[in-house]
Parts: C-alpha cells; structure tokens; sequence
C-alpha cells in the first residue's frame, strides 16, 4: 500500500516530514475515506466476486505477470519486505479463483475488505511523502500494480487508477508495459471491467507474486484510465518519481517516524514444523537447521499413538527456540482416543489432528520466517491456509503422496474384497489436491525410505531430492537357544494383523509348511485369518521376540515407519520385506513385490535354510 492522495505531494527537495502534516493527512483521509464509504452505500460502484469458480478454470491464458517479492528494498529494510509479503499472503485468497461477468466491475477495496491486524495483516512499506514508512497491511501496492498491469496486456479498461508519488529502490528492472496503481483504503482504489467474462488468479511462490487473467475472448486494446488525482495541478507533466527514503535506513534519526532497525538477518528465519520424532529426521535437523525454530505438539500420552523413550522432546532436533502448541494438542489427543478403536473413523481422526496442529502452529509463524522444514502429514493444511506463500519449503517426507496410498491400497482391495480394513484411509478430493500443490512447490524433499523417495521424485521434479540412512538401533546379536534348533522355525510378523501389512499373504505363504507364527501385534478381527496354521501367538508388542526369530517378515503394502524391522536388521536376523516398507540397500533384507505370495514363500524358505 502506498501514498494516500488527498493531494499530489511534491517530493523535488526531501524535507523531514512533521507532525502537523502527519496530523492534517490523518483527518484528511478519515474524511475522504468517510465520505467514500458513505458513497458505495448508497451506490455501490462494484460487488465482491466469491472464489473457488471453476467456470473458466480452463479457458486460455489472455495475461499475466510476474515481479520478485524479496528484491526491492534494501536489504536493511528486511522486516518492512517481510511485512509485505506478509500482507500479500493475506491478501492473496480474496482475489485468487475469481470469476467476473462481463460488463461488471472488480474493485480492489470491495474485493478485499479492511485490511486490519484481525486478519493477519502486519506492518509493511507505505510510500508517504517521498518516505518509505511502516504502516498496517502495507506493501499491497505490488498486487495492484500486478492487477492494473494485467488487466491492461489482457484490453481490459481500467476504471479507476492512481500513481504513487515516490518509487522504492528495486534490483530487479521493471517490464516496460508495467503500471503504476497505488491503493489506499478505502478511496484510493484500482478497477477494472472487461467486456466478457474473466477469470483471475494470483499466486505467492516463493520468489514471486503471479498474477494471470483466463477468458475464452478475444485479447482487445487496453483502456487505460489516466492517474486520478482529488485535486488539479498545474504541472503540464508529470516529473519523474524521486526515490523514497526508508524509515529503517534513513539517517535522519531526530525524525518523529524514524524507526531502529531491526536484526533478522539477511534472507529470515527458518521454522521446523514437526508432529513426531524419527531419528532420521532429528539428526538431519541437527546438522541442517541447527538453529531453526522448532514447534511441535505438546508430548501427551492421552492418544492412541506413544512418544517414544527417547522422544523429540527429550532429545531437541535443533537447538533453536521451541514453540509448543498445547491447547490443539490436547484437543487432537482426546479426539483421537475416542475413535482410536473405530476402524472407519480412525483415519479420519488422525487427519482432523493433524489440522488443528497445523492451524496453531501456522498463527505462531512471523513474517520472518521465510523458510519451513515441514513433516509431510502438516504439508496440506499449510497449503490449505496459504502459510507457504512466499517461503521456500523443504518436506520431511515420511509417507507416501496420498494419492498412492490409495492407489496401493484399492490394488489390494481388488485381490482381498472381503477385507474392510483396505478401505480404511480414503482422504477428502481437496486434501489430496492440496497435498499434489504443496509438494509441487517443494525446493528440498528429505527422506529415507527408497519408496516414498521414487514417489517424490515422480510428484516434486522441481524438488532436490536427499536420500538419508536408515538408523538403526543399538541391539544385540540375536541368538536361538539350543530348545528352539529342536522346534519348527519361528517366524516373526512385524505389524499388526492387518491386510495392508500383507497379512494375508503371509497367512497364504505359510499354508502347508511346518512353521511357528507370531504376530508383534494386535490380531486381526477376522478369526479365520491363520486358519491351517498350528503354532501361533500374537504378542501385543510385548516380550523379547528376537531372540527366537528364525526371520521377520513384513510383505506390506503399505508402511511408512518399519521400525520392528529395522531392529531385526540392527540384530542380525534375516528379513523379508516388500518394496513397499522402503528397506532397499540395507544387507540381510530380502525385498519382493508386495502381494506376490510365491515370492514371500519362496524367499521365507531360502531365509530359514540360511539362517
């Protein structure tokens, strides 16, 4: 946001401004403004268009432009380009999605309401008087500048536009087609009207504001309305725009709008968003983002899932400032124990948690904060509420796109239709589509499961992708004792009795060999499930179940965290596994294709003759 325009101000000397002009601009604008808002009232000039139209989601591109966010300014003015990033992030969901009919008008102001510090606007640049001062929701300026210039390559007529009085030092050249619109609420507006229907879109990358107009008429030739001033001048020309004078690099210290500057560094902060502990993630933390702000959920006991021993909040992934979200934690921990046991509601628990966490971690972030390193299952409710414009995001990737789960999981589903448990994840359509255009916008994919690592490089091509090593833990060598070489050889299912861990295939594999079974797990609800399969217990996670394993197995078709599997690895147990758990590359394990029950009972056989 720039200049109000009760009058053109002429800046060809840069005087120190003073209070009585501060004081006559304030009630000036009050009374403009007053009288602006008193006007749409009675005769309102233009609607507000609601998003989300789809109507011409797939019409032809008629313009669009692009201008850096973070390379104007100085660079000792960070906070006040932080702020203004800010404020587009803010701004950006009133105008992205919008459908306008034709022959009617899109108003800046009625499109994007007050712009007030209740809806997350922050201080920003405002050009007054030949200076760059902070003000609230400041910087909203670089979006009408975006529209007008837009509206005018696409032969739209711009109703109403205004010039600023001053430019900004920037790095970048401007486009030579590129307008000057400055807004200032409420009577400080930009318009626009085309003849047809149109579709607008704006988007905040990382890098960049993108503004792009959709319609399926014909490009016309651009209206373009003179700058509007409130009062004449008698200047034949405009004189070229003197640059501003910043309240955080000027020297002029005795001024009354002078500001100390403030030290976040060159390019921000970094956030760490995490909803769990892995000590493959906590010891890229370490080493990556050492002093990132980590926020987290509190570590509560109350759901279904367990902080581990040597949990996250015992052992800090990073050595920054930690944010803790308590309230949203407990509410997502009573949720979540009360559908912990419902199968058709279980997921859909977790998904809700994960939201709340994401949402009250989200209000925590400061407009410093110009880089997140996010857990995967956050990604998509950051998405949702806009928290990743404008940051260069890196994803902790611990499972697979949404999308592929489900993909895997209705393959099963078509060989095991009997099993209800298959169709236990299906997410919300708009989830999935938020999670696609999260990790589309992913510089850094981290993650060390080789699956979920050649899904991302499938759905995130733009994204460095980083491989990290398993770690496994501190074990003993696993020994049988001399009373297990006289017994049939035991085999260890390291999961639960679940068809998507593939116990079906296992039950199928073992059918008619003379083997003993154990379950790590819960048992299934299905009691034929092991039927022809003498020797069996399920353990409920309990006890010392490798020191008697002859080989652990895990033909999953889906699993994200192979812990159990992971410690027979550490202790030297000979293990079975699908493709699907991500093992590859680490010696004794053996992968086949998920749901190949040759392959499983062929390489179980091989495994127990070996060990």
């Amino acid at each position: 946001m720039a200049q109000a325009r009760p009058g053109r101000v002429s800046v060809q000397a840069w005087q120190p401004p003073r209070r009585i002009d501060a004081i006559d601009f304030w009630l000036r604008s009050r009374l403009l403004a007053t009288a602006h808002a008193l006007r749409e009232t009675l005769r309102p000039t233009a609607r507000r268009w609601p998003g989300g139209a789809h109507a011409l989601a797939d019409a032809p591109v008629l313009a669009q432009y692009r201008t850096p966010l973070w390379s104007d300014g100085r660079a000792d003015e960070f906070p006040l380009v932080a702020g203004k990033v800010q404020n587009l992030r803010v701004a950006r969901p009133a105008f992205d999605a919008i459908e306008v009919p034709g022959g009617e008008v899109m108003s800046f102001w009625r499109q994007l309401g007050r712009p007030g510090a209740g809806r997350g606007f922050v201080l920003g640049r405002e050009v007054r008087g030949g200076c760059v001062v902070p003000t609230l929701a400041g910087g909203l300026c670089q979006l009408s500048n975006a529209l007008a210039t837009v509206a005018v390559r696409a032969g739209f007529e711009l109703v109403e536009r205004h010039g600023h009085t001053a430019r900004i030092e920037q790095a970048d050249t401007p486009d030579s087609d590129a307008v000057d619109a400055t807004v200032f609420w409420n009577y400080v507006d930009v318009k626009l009207r085309a003849s047809h229907a149109w579709r607008l879109e704006v988007a905040v990358t990382d890098s960049e504001l993108v503004v792009r107009i959709r319609a399926r008429a014909p490009r016309a030739v651009a209206v373009l309305a003179a700058p509007l001033t409130l009062r004449r001048t008698n200047d034949d020309a405009a004189p070229a725009l003197p640059l501003a004078r910043g309240c955080l690099s000027c020297e002029e210290t005795t001024c009354f709008r002078h500001r100390p500057s403030i030290d976040v560094g060159a390019e921000g902060r970094t956030a760490v968003f995490v909803d769990g502990w892995t000590p493959e993630f906590a010891r890229y933390l370490r080493e990556m983002h050492p002093q990132a702000q980590r926020m987290q959920p509190a570590p509560l006991r109350l759901a279904f899932w367990r902080v581990p021993a040597a949990g996250w909040h015992r052992e800090p992934a990073t050595k920054g400032a930690v944010t803790t979200a308590w309230t949203a934690s407990l509410r997502r921990a009573v949720w979540q124990r009360l559908w912990a046991r419902h199968a058709g509601r279980r997921q859909a628990s977790l998904i809700d948690g994960q939201r709340w966490l994401a949402q009250a971690l989200a209000a925590r972030l400061e407009p410093a904060h110009t880089q997140l390193v996010v857990e995967q299952s956050l990604l998509p409710h950051l998405q949702r509420i806009g928290a990743l414009d404008g940051r260069r995001i890196t994803v902790l990737a611990g499972a697979l796109p949404m999308t592929d789960i489900e993909q895997r999981l209705d393959a099963a589903s078509q060989r095991w239709p009997g099993d209800a448990s298959l169709c236990d994840f299906r997410a919300d359509t708009s989830l999935v589509r938020d999670e696609a255009l999260a990790l589309a916008r992913a510089a850094v994919v981290v993650t060390p499961h080789a699956e979920v690592a050649r899904a991302m490089a499938m759905c995130a091509p733009q994204a460095t992708l980083q491989r990290l090593d398993w770690t496994l833990p501190q074990m003993k060598a696993a020994k049988a004792t001399h009373s297990e070489h006289d017994q049939p050889p035991l085999v260890v299912f390291a999961a639960s009795a679940l068809a998507r861990k593939g116990a079906r295939e296992l039950a199928a594999a073992l059918q008619g060999w003379p083997c003993r079974l154990c379950v790590l797990g819960s048992p299934s609800d299905d009691a034929r499930l092991w039927q022809g399969i003498e020797h069996m217990q399920h353990m409920n996670w309990q006890g010392d179940w490798l020191a008697r394993a002859a080989v652990v197995v895990l033909p999953a078709h889906v699993e994200h965290a192979p812990r159990a599997v992971l410690r027979a690895v550490a202790a030297g147990v000979p293990v079975v596994a699908s493709t699907a758990c991500g093992l590859g590359g680490l010696p004794g394990v053996c992968e086949i294709a998920p749901g190949d029950i040759d392959a499983l009972r062929t390489a179980l056989q091989q495994a127990v003759r070996t060990a």
